[in-house]
């Protein structure tokens, strides 16, 4: 069985008598018009595209044509479309001089606009939800015989109306016309799709930001992508190939998609910490003291070293990039607050650490009855701050997920926000966070936790511990 396509096309839609009136140019702008007024992109919003940050504005095409505009000397001006059709409108009407969309040559829009030479290419994969022991999701269930593999892919997507770019067989293609790609991915990440259908550029940008999210395999050729310009604009079309085919742009443009390709693919289960190179009956230098502080308070002595395993390996000496210090990384204002002095050395750093962890655990005893799942809700407070964790819980709220729950709810919606879309959204109190890096110390502790209760079990006699 070949592969089939389901749902409304861009192609059928721009033969229509609607679309007709977009067929061809109705101003005269090159570059003479440009050069007194603006160049005018016409982007997708996506963050290989155009992304606005607070403060910022990044997206690879959006970059690379930031240098185009530079040695031109153009200012430029982002155009944001939401959908190919209006893309195709505001290009020919005047309203942008040129698509960043991620656009194939070979694609819909191939019959009504010049595309620039290529600056890249890219290739077909499969998200979809990784392996995961925690939450017992995998990311390739079996399929009864002759039942096809359904992916959802963007109306945005180069591969789009391109079925034979694809060698494999046994696949549906459910064409979403409204969706954006980054959408469709984020549907998967929070379980609401099982797979979608993406660009190998996207897997490597997002395989950091998304750890749950299995990118491959690969599912066919690669396509080349391209700029898109009126047919009445050669001039800028000229320029835009020289450009593009400059030897100099072209080590400069490939250090920069470089840059973009930072994440790494993710490749089956989920990791977790294992086989932790403990060689004695001591898990530290520091495990009386851990014991005091935990005499003293709800939490095991154990759990307090995973955290300072963890937080530092154990180095008292260590100071973060953010500030965070000594054995368990604890900001100077959270120390402050906490009544611990620097001066107060190893053992005051333990205490307050114990201390901020318990308020943590009252912060979260009202609204995460669960005390196994409420743990992971203060060590993702203890790493990252309450709000954010708290972000994260009215975003799984927005998604119909449990918020009560860490694994596979709370902490999916949490990596939403490292992106713009989501920080952003009026719900979302505290902004952006390195939501990743907090996902995994939350797994990490918890595994380390783990390991430490095997090594050094209580003595049934009330005795010391092993």
């Amino acid at each position: 069985m070949g592969l089939m396509v389901i749902g409304p096309s861009v192609r059928s839609r721009l033969f229509r008598p609607s679309g007709a009136l977009w067929a061809f140019p109705i101003v005269d702008r090159d570059m003479n018009a440009i050069r007194a007024d603006s160049l005018r992109v016409i982007v997708l919003r996506d963050p290989l595209s155009w992304e606005q940050h607070p403060g910022a504005v990044t997206g690879l095409e959006w970059e690379l044509l930031e240098r185009f505009a530079r040695k031109e000397k153009l200012p430029m001006k982002a155009v944001p479309a939401f959908h190919p059709d209006s893309a195709l409108a505001m290009l020919q009407r005047g309203d942008g001089d040129v698509i960043a969309a991620q656009l194939c040559p070979d694609g819909p829009l191939r019959r009504f606009v010049a595309f620039t030479v290529p600056y890249r290419s890219v290739a077909p994969l499969r998200a979809s939800l990784n392996t995961d022991a925690l939450v017992r999701t995998t990311a390739r269930s079996k399929r009864a015989p002759g039942v096809p593999d359904t992916l959802a892919i963007s109306v945005w997507s180069p591969f789009h109306g391109l079925e034979n770019a694809f060698d494999t067989s046994a696949h549906v293609v459910l064409v979403n016309d409204t969706a954006l790609p980054e959408d469709l991915l984020v549907n998967v990440a929070m379980g609401l799709r099982r797979a979608a259908l993406i660009t190998d550029a996207t897997g490597n940008l997002e395989g950091q930001q998304l750890p749950h999210i299995a990118f491959g395999p690969r599912l066919g050729r690669s396509v080349p992508l391209c700029f898109a310009v009126r047919r009445n604009s050669p001039l800028l079309l000229r320029a835009l190939d020289a450009w593009l085919g400059a030897a100099a742009e072209k080590e400069a443009r490939d250090a920069l998609i470089t840059s973009y390709n930072d994440g790494a693919l993710t490749k089956g289960p989920v990791r977790v910490l294992r086989d932790l190179a403990l060689g004695t009956d001591s898990i530290s230098p520091f495990d009386s003291l851990f014991q005091v502080h935990a005499d003293s308070s709800a939490y095991d002595w154990r759990l307090l070293a995973a955290v300072a395993f963890k937080e530092s390996r154990f180095d008292t000496s260590v100071v973060s990039r953010a500030g965070a210090e000594g054995l368990m990384q604890m900001m100077p204002a959270t120390s402050a607050a906490l009544g611990v002095d620097t001066a107060d050395g190893v053992d005051g750093h333990i205490g307050g650490a114990t201390k901020y962890l318990a308020e943590l655990d009252t912060l979260w005893r009202s609204t995460v009855p669960n005390k196994d799942q409420r743990l992971k809700f203060v060590l993702a407070s203890y790493n990252a701050g309450p709000g954010h964790i708290k972000d994260a819980q009215r975003l799984a709220e927005k998604y119909g997920m449990d918020t009560h729950r860490w694994d596979g709810s709370v902490e999916r919606a949490l990596l939403l926000l490292s992106k713009p879309r989501y920080f952003d959204r009026p719900e979302v109190k505290n902004g952006y966070c390195r939501a990743y890096q907090t996902f995994w110390y939350v797994r990490d502790v918890v595994a380390a936790f783990g390991q430490f209760r095997k090594l050094h079990r209580p003595d049934p006699s009330g005795g010391a511990k092993k």
